[in-house]
């Protein structure tokens, strides 16, 4: 499909649907014809309604292609139906699907951890079916398309993405959990998977959880600065959002209310007479916690074995993934266990458990719904579980079927328990509070059940699936609207990297003015690790040899890192701020006499004392100053204690000569007076073309400091004072090798 066959969405932008698998299936007639089979799932469903309105191509596998296919027309049938197929060879689909996502992601964003296979080829087929989706989407994607990206088998594709396109815009979400910290970091491929979801525009989830994790994730794998709503890479920030998917209401509501539906509801009440129904609905998977939940109807059915007469539990367990020996090892645990239990309890005519190892169609699944006394929905892990929402809405929709509402009781650890507050909270794993739980919800008045069921379903009306996309596509656009960098601002490209060469190489004298940390090299996690690559120290020997031209390099490290690093390059060095400096061709450093530096041990002794009270911070003495970092701390406990801090020390020093700094993951104390401003106050740039970069606040001083006719980039699009902005200090390094070729 051709870049202009996509359709715009509200922005102006045309949107772009991505997932692993097409949700159709292509069937092949006798005769060779084609046909598309639309398949029934979540995403295709909570997408049906942007569909119809906005019109979108969607990319993904159409699964495998037998061998003598007109492959060219099944393309061209697919397309027809706005379709893009992705073509994966089955050398690295099988490995993509069963062996990285289905062996390793999976299992482990589930907690799962013994289920993890170790496997290095699963990251090479993993890799290489994301950058064939990079290519489909990269040839087909109009310009300044808006890229939706789908779930965890698609983690590395954002950032391919971006490296072949960078005009369009791109969003992602996973609709799994997003593991704490502690379990992520177990994966071997933890920092590419990070790197590659950083690549997006805005990352979506289901639970605040789910965001907590990430940026936890984030900053204890790479280091990076994060607020709640987003993170910053690569001088980008990355929007973060909670977006919790529904049920289908409008589709669910219209299957109880067909005739079938209406007709299955009386034949089931017929069937169970006398009994109460307990309904478990899950697709044959370890995360769902089967065997837990017949263990804990086991324990019920122990303390009072008369129960199994007047109760039975009905198991739907939907096939899943039987061509794996895992799967089918599971099904036989299952069926082992319901035989069991029915053996041990169950009488002649009646079992206590009824076992449906089947698929249902709606109306079907919503009677099970209706008819239920108690829903068990407690998987081990799960992103949300929309078995839940559609049980708490079949029960509540105003039928004249005169039958009494249901408990529902949940897993603790499924994304749905942060929206269905009126459910009976379980813990899979305790079987004793699993059959406690059911005694409960069995026992509970039916006033108290209607009112628990009437107050969750505004909830899950308004988590309808097809307004989730629509919020998501809104918020996206809204996220996107936010960083757009300021007015009078440029990012520099190669046009405006050859402009500032331009007139660099038409003045008569040039001064450099660079920043270290953030701007020529990234951010570290512990500041002593940003030692400068031999890239770094070859660029700046470069510059320095241009004729006519000085290098100045404007830190807040001290002077004795900045000496060991940079000392034996011809370049000026200003150090703390402007606090101390050496200038090129010497090696003894000046420092500022006018300093006041009575109040530092008192504020060391403060700093010291958080220190170690925060876990993984750290103390910078310098000069003229003092310094908290706090890069890898948690970052919400970090920011926290960071603005605490800044409360405490204003307090403190309020009459002192000090001056309170916070910068990216740290919080300082300079002597007042002191910055880089004051530095470059001090240097002769009359007749110079000034070109400074930065990366943080106190690079703003530097800016203000140039005088008319300076030239200020920042790295990142939210600089004060600057002309231009650039992404990264890959971009800075790229930016200044340019300048290094142009003017030699």
């Amino acid at each position: 499909m051709s870049r202009d066959a996509t359709t715009a969405d509200a922005t102006g932008r045309a949107l772009v649907i991505v997932s692993n698998r097409l949700p159709t299936a292509v069937q092949f007639g006798a005769d060779g014809s084609i046909e598309l089979r639309d398949t029934v799932g979540g995403l295709a469903t909570a997408l049906a309604g942007a569909r119809e309105r906005l019109g979108f191509v969607w990319v993904g596998w159409p699964g495998p292609i037998p061998v003598g296919t007109d492959v060219t027309a099944v393309t061209a049938a697919l397309q027809q139906a706005g379709y893009e197929p992705v073509p994966l060879s089955p050398a690295d689909a099988e490995p993509h699907y069963n062996g990285m996502c289905n062996s390793v992601i999976w299992p482990l964003f589930h907690y799962f951890l013994g289920r993890v296979s170790p496997d290095p080829r699963y990251l090479a087929a993993y890799t290489a079916v994301n950058r064939e989706f990079a290519a489909t989407i990269a040839r087909v994607a109009h310009e300044g398309a808006h890229v939706w990206i789908h779930d965890y088998h698609l983690m590395l594709l954002p950032t391919m993405l971006r490296e072949l396109r960078p005009d369009i815009r791109i969003s992602f979400f996973l609709h799994t959990p997003f593991p704490s910290s502690e379990v992520y970091r177990i994966l071997p491929a933890r920092a590419e998977l990070l790197h590659g979801l950083l690549g997006a525009d805005y990352i979506g989830f289901h639970t605040g959880d789910y965001v907590r994790h990430f940026r936890s994730s984030c900053l204890r794998v790479l280091g990076l600065e994060s607020r709640f709503d987003e993170i910053a890479h690569d001088g980008r920030h990355i929007g973060l959002g909670v977006h919790p998917i529904g049920a289908d209401v409008q589709r669910l509501s219209a299957a109880l209310r067909s005739e079938t539906c209406t007709q299955r509801i009386t034949e089931l009440r017929e069937r169970w007479q006398g009994r109460r129904v307990i309904l478990g609905v899950e697709r044959l998977d370890y995360s769902k916690a089967i065997p837990l939940k017949l263990a804990a109807y086991e324990e019920f059915l122990r303390r009072d074995p008369t129960r199994a007469r007047d109760n039975v539990l009905v198991q739907v367990l939907v096939p899943s993934r039987l061509d794996t020996e895992e799967y089918r090892d599971l099904k036989d645990e299952v069926e082992l266990l319901v035989g069991r239990i029915n053996g041990s309890y169950g009488s002649p005519g009646s079992t206590p458990i009824e076992y449906l190892h089947r698929s249902f169609e709606i109306d079907e699944l919503a009677a099970l719904y209706r008819v239920a006394d108690v829903g068990v929905v407690i998987p081990a892990r799960d992103g949300m579980n929309l078995v839940a929402h559609e049980f708490v809405l079949c029960q509540s929709e105003p039928l004249d079927d005169d039958l009494p509402a249901g408990v529902l009781l949940l897993s603790e650890f499924a994304g749905a328990s942060h929206s269905l507050a009126h459910v009976l909270l379980t813990n899979p794993w305790d079987t004793s509070g699993v059959a406690d739980a059911l005694e409960t919800a069995l026992a509970m008045d039916p006033r108290e059940r209607a009112e628990r069921m009437a107050k969750m379903r505004e909830r899950v009306i308004e988590r309808d699936c097809q307004r989730w996309a629509e919020r998501f596509l809104a918020t996206a656009a809204q996220v996107a609207a936010d960083t757009v960098p300021p007015t009078g601002t440029v990012r520099v490209d190669a046009h405006g990297s050859s402009e500032i060469a331009t007139k660099a190489a038409t003045a008569a004298r040039r001064v450099l003015l660079l920043d270290y940390d953030g701007t020529l090299r990234e951010v570290t996690q512990r500041p002593g690790d940003a030692q400068p690559t031999a890239e770094i120290l070859g660029l700046l020997a470069r510059l320095a040899a241009l004729p006519r031209t000085e290098v100045h390099i404007v830190s807040g490290r001290d002077r004795h890192t900045l000496e060991r690093w940079l000392g034996h390059l011809p370049v000026h060095l200003s150090a703390v701020h402007g606090a101390a400096w050496r200038a090129m061709g010497t090696s003894a450093w000046q420092v500022r006499g006018d300093l006041n530096l009575e109040w530092l041990p008192r504020a060391e002794q403060i700093l010291r004392a958080v220190e170690i009270e925060v876990d993984d911070s750290e103390i910078e003495r310098k000069p003229a100053g003092i310094a908290w970092h706090y890069r890898r701390v948690d970052a919400d406990y970090g920011e926290w204690r960071a603005r605490e801090l800044l409360i405490h020390l204003a307090e403190q020093f309020a009459s002192e000569p000090v001056e309170l700094l916070q910068g990216r993951k740290l919080v300082e104390l300079r002597s007042a007076g002191c910055s880089k401003g004051s530095y470059v106050r001090s240097l002769d740039l009359t007749n110079a073309f000034v070109l400074a970069i930065g990366d943080d606040r106190t690079d703003f001083d530097t800016y203000a400091a140039l005088g008319e006719g300076g030239i200020a980039v920042h790295v990142g699009s939210r600089g004060e004072g600057n002309h231009y902005w650039v992404s990264s200090p890959v971009e800075v390094r790229a930016m200044l090798d340019e300048l290094a070729k142009r003017l030699s």
